[in-house]
């Protein structure tokens, strides 16, 4: 069997921002510039007497109960569970041993990170794996999401029946906005009529574009019912982080996401769920088996809860059985309203763009040629990575090569994808430093036809290090304008190039990445170095037109170059 079942998310894939191509980007390569609650109540019989109705919310918790062999643990009932919030024993008014229908919503990650070369097919072809182990009375829904979510449709009785027939529309194409999709799915789940929820994510836990944070997401699983069974697939292989530790990760682009080991980890036990990894497509139908067979086996307890200064309450879940493993959420916040924690558009349940715009949005003009976007960066919230080396400045933005002591290369070097940045020493064996190159930042809304200009100052390298500022192997400092960066690579405007002391010059390069290499990526000159003025000017304008496959360079408003390459589009 090649299905690893664990209890944390244990292998990290990180895919690299591939929804920031044509922003104003800069280059470096050496030198600096600058819900609504479940309500259960008891009917009354009709009478004339006037009857007060009251509606008392039960807490439900779903339980999973294993053996120290990690076999389920059948046959047990309600006197054998003791259920604690924050410390004090609860009454369970409520037990049920598998038998309840359950909704099931099934979300599929079908962002650009994901593996193409993968077992992973839509939501559509996921639900029809799922559905030969529905039972009457469960309802399964199914979304695929990227940076946007696709419609959330529940799959009717005749499309269970029939499952060849069964249609969905997928969303976008994109990178991934993994907490807005779950925090959806939470959204639409509110309104099931069955007590018992779950929701299976299959994604490779990377989000980059979402509105809300993970810390968010989990407030909003604490306040609600659903469990989540996430079924981790691997990234693309240019964008792996295999084996990192960090909570965080940074980009090439220098934006940090979370840890996929982190994200999934939090999530399933938050949850009181589980997670898989499967290595093939026949495992990942074992997975989804799995799934299926843990929402049979477990059981299902429901008690009042009592009133309570604390908001958030810890739950914990006993059971009288000797060597028994027992598995459920752990924490509950129910006695307040979901969109405490998120808010919603109302009308499709995604989560409020108005209310978490991301911050390049109050940047944007629209108008009738098109949309414009303008960053002079005064603002240091403006959404730009801030890190030792790319951040906010008086008046501008600055990259820097910064050097530090070689032996800590690796605490030094941030991890990267799609290409990543190379740590070099230099210096006596005393006193060696390490730099870094191609050190990258990039932020902005995604363009496909555009005009980009960035506005630069090339800054000659401090000589207060002597000999160690001097690189290695024969180097050529410059800084410049990156557009049109993907999953597969992308264009750079360079200016730089003193070929001849003071004289300024520009080249365009076209870098692919090469991902499980040697080398970071491949670099081609479309346009070669070209001498442009006799004199580094104090601030230099870097422009670029796109259109289709033609690609028009510019230096301080003066055409140094046009020419023809279609290997980026977007």
């Amino acid at each position: 069997m090649n299905l690893l079942r664990k209890s944390s998310f244990r292998q990290s894939t990180v895919s690299a921002v591939n929804r920031l191509s044509g922003t104003i980007v800069a280059i470096l390569a050496a030198g600096a510039w600058a819900c609504t609650a479940l309500a259960m109540g008891r009917g009354a019989a009709q009478s004339r007497v006037p009857v007060m109705h009251v509606e008392v919310d039960l807490q439900p918790i779903e339980v999973q109960v294993a053996d120290a062999n990690g076999n389920n643990i059948p046959g047990l009932n309600g006197k054998d569970f003791t259920v604690l919030e924050n410390g004090q024993r609860q009454r369970i008014a409520f037990f049920d041993a598998g038998k309840s229908p359950v909704s099931v919503a099934i979300l599929v990650d079908s962002s650009n990170s994901m593996n193409s070369n993968g077992p992973l097919g839509s939501a559509q072809a996921i639900a029809v794996e799922f559905m030969s182990t529905a039972r009457p009375g469960d309802d399964i829904y199914a979304m695929d999401f990227t940076d946007q979510t696709g419609p959330f449709q529940q799959l009717t009785r005749e499309q269970l029946l029939n499952p060849s027939a069964v249609t969905l529309a997928t969303a976008p194409s994109g990178g991934s906005a993994l907490y807005d999709a779950i925090a959806a799915a939470l959204c639409h789940l509110r309104a099931s009529k069955n007590l018992r929820r779950a929701v299976i994510v299959i994604s490779d836990g990377v989000d980059q574009y979402s509105h809300i944070s993970l810390e968010q997401l989990i407030a909003l699983v604490r306040s609600s019912h659903a469990q989540l069974f996430m079924i981790g697939l691997q990234s693309r292989p240019e964008f792996g982080f295999q084996g990192r530790p960090e909570p965080k990760l940074t980009l090439i682009t220098g934006h940090d996401i979370d840890n996929p080991v982190v994200v999934f980890d939090d999530l399933m036990k938050e949850s009181g769920a589980e997670s898989f990894i499967p290595k093939s497509g026949s495992s990942l139908k074992e997975a989804l088996l799995a799934v299926s067979n843990m929402l049979q086996s477990e059981y299902t307890l429901a008690y009042y809860p009592g009133k309570s200064s604390s908001q958030l309450r810890k739950i914990e879940v006993k059971v009288d059985r000797p060597g028994a493993h027992v598995l459920a959420r752990r924490f509950v916040d129910s006695q307040r309203d979901a969109s405490q924690f998120v808010h919603f558009d109302q009308a499709t349940c995604t989560v409020s763009s108005q209310s978490y715009p991301y911050p390049y949005e109050t940047h944007l003009t629209r108008g009738p040629g098109g949309m414009t976007y303008h960053e002079d960066f005064s603002d240091s919230h403006s959404g730009w990575p801030i890190h030792e080396d790319s951040h906010y400045v008086s008046g501008g933005y600055e990259l820097s090569n910064v050097p530090v002591p070689a032996g800590n290369v690796n605490d030094a070097m941030r991890a990267s994808a799609m290409g990543g940045s190379v740590p070099y020493s230099v210096g006596t064996a005393e006193k060696s430093m390490a730099f870094r190159e191609n050190i990258i930042a990039a932020y902005g809304p995604w363009w496909t036809d555009f005009h980009a200009s960035v506005t630069v100052k090339v800054v000659p390298p401090p000589q207060s290090h002597g000999a160690r500022s001097q690189f290695p192997y024969a180097a050529r400092p410059a800084a410049g304008l990156v557009f049109r960066m993907n999953s597969k690579g992308y264009y750079a405007l360079l200016i730089g190039g003193i070929v001849k002391k003071k004289k300024l010059s520009v080249e365009l390069v076209r870098r692919d990445f090469l991902p499980d290499t040697q080398q970071d990526y491949a670099e081609t000159r479309i346009v070669p170095w070209t001498t442009v003025a006799e004199a580094a000017p104090p601030g230099t304008e870097l422009s670029a037109d796109d259109i289709g496959d033609q690609i028009t360079i510019f230096v301080d408003g003066q055409e140094v170059g046009t020419v023809r390459d279609s290997t980026y589009d977007q």
